[in-house]
């Protein structure tokens, strides 16, 4: 895609899938700077994943004061009215050649007959659907996970209340149902599959995802011009190796075998970027 040319998309909701810690900071921040991109309240709506997985269902909006009204109100509505999800996006998307997004990470524990039901729901109003799924090593992904919810003081994904050491928290988090729906990323790919034409879900490499091929390649995806300048952007980046256990890394890596087989498979260049 050239500099300034913006390829015709009609009206586009991208639905951000994940992963968690694979880069959707910066995904929400490239496309949030290009002209054609309409903004909600959030990058992240978490609809879905409050409804449809249960460690997620602390994510249900219960209620808002004045403060939170803006993002917490639209949630309870959408939460409450399925139906107002579509509603809220259409009412970005008044002009042509524009889209807006849905980027929330834990989306990737949704399965088959709920991204027909988003992709259907948005068809209705005449809205397209793409999809997108960022991937990263593993073992990467999970470390840097737990730093930044050690660093939070989030106990609703994996680690136990309470828990400070970061070695600890790795050894409980990795067998996680928290960490398996964010992390056995062939689940994700082969629901969306199974609903998206190949032209309409995107799978980026966290690896790589900043290079200027690839930046190119997601812009052209998106329907947004090319800025290869952002690729030097790296938004809430956690350092993934922050502990030297090679007998716990082993121990990882062989709990998420089967991804990392899939991976190497359908995505060839993570051989090397994933050793």
């Amino acid at each position: 895609m050239s500099g300034g040319s913006i390829q015709s998309i009609g009206r586009t909701f991208l639905l951000g899938l994940g992963a968690q810690k694979c880069g959707t900071t910066w995904l929400h921040h490239y496309l949030a700077d290009a002209e054609n991109f309409r903004t909600g309240v959030a990058k992240e709506y978490h609809v879905w994943d409050a409804i449809d997985i249960s460690d997620m269902s602390h994510k249900r909006a219960r209620w808002f004061n004045r403060i939170q009204s803006a993002k917490k109100a639209v949630r309870l509505k959408m939460q409450r009215d399925p139906e107002h999800y579509f509603d809220y996006f259409a009412g970005l998307l008044q002009e042509d050649d524009v889209l807006t997004a849905d980027i929330t990470p834990s989306y990737s524990g949704l399965d088959a007959t709920r991204l027909a039901f988003i992709r259907d729901g948005f068809a209705r109003k005449g809205i397209a659907t793409k999809a997108i799924f960022l991937i990263r090593d593993p073992l990467s992904r999970i470390k840097s996970a737990v730093r930044y919810n050690l660093k939070k003081g989030n106990y609703n994904e994996g680690i136990p209340a309470g828990e400070t050491n970061f070695h600890r928290a790795l050894t409980a988090y990795f067998t996680s149902e928290a960490c398996r729906v964010r992390t056995c990323y062939q689940h994700t790919i082969r629901a969306a599959s199974s609903v998206f034409a190949p032209a309409d879900f995107h799978v980026g490499i966290y690896e790589t995802m900043f290079e200027s091929a690839q930046i190119a390649r997601l812009s052209e995806f998106c329907g947004v011009t090319y800025r290869p300048n952002l690729g030097e952007v790296f938004v809430k980046k956690t350092d993934g190796h922050l502990s030297d256990d090679p007998a716990l890394d082993t121990e990882i890596r062989d709990a998420y075998i089967e991804t990392y087989k899939f991976c190497h498979q359908a995505y060839p260049d993570t051989k090397a970027l994933w050793s």
